[in-house]
């Protein structure tokens, strides 16, 4: 999703997954303005995802995913940037145990990133 939305935008993006969530979009080479693409995003951002997607397949997550899953990395670069976990949990309408629990998934998946990067996959079949 990060991918789409740097193409088109953030409220772009977020539309085409309230609109086609959860199922496969397929992005044509050339889109008009009487598309359904275009219908709800706009001309101009349709045909800027049909410059960076053309003929491609997009698999949009399911909108309530999508959305937590941004919220939680909006939490998390809050956090990061110095936000308390009290001023948070008035901010985002969760409880403290509940903003402790989104740091504590992004602090996973961040270091999981991070050992992934610095450790490629090894292929057991060539050794050295």
């Amino acid at each position: 999703m990060k991918e789409i939305a740097a193409v088109i935008g953030l409220p772009s993006c977020l539309e085409l997954v309230s609109r086609w969530g959860g199922r496969d979009l397929y992005v044509p080479e050339n889109i008009g303005r009487e598309h359904p693409i275009a219908f709800a995003i706009g001309l101009e951002a349709a045909q800027k995802l049909s410059a960076e997607f053309a003929s491609c397949t997009l698999s949009l997550p399911i909108e309530r995913n999508a959305t937590i899953d941004l919220r939680n990395e909006l939490i998390f670069k809050e956090w990061k940037d110095g936000a308390s976990v009290l001023r948070l949990s008035h901010r985002w309408g969760l409880t403290r145990p509940g903003i402790d629990a989104v740091l504590a998934k992004m602090k996973a998946r961040e270091a999981d990133a991070r050992l992934r990067s610095s450790n490629p996959p090894i292929d057991e079949r060539y050794p050295g």
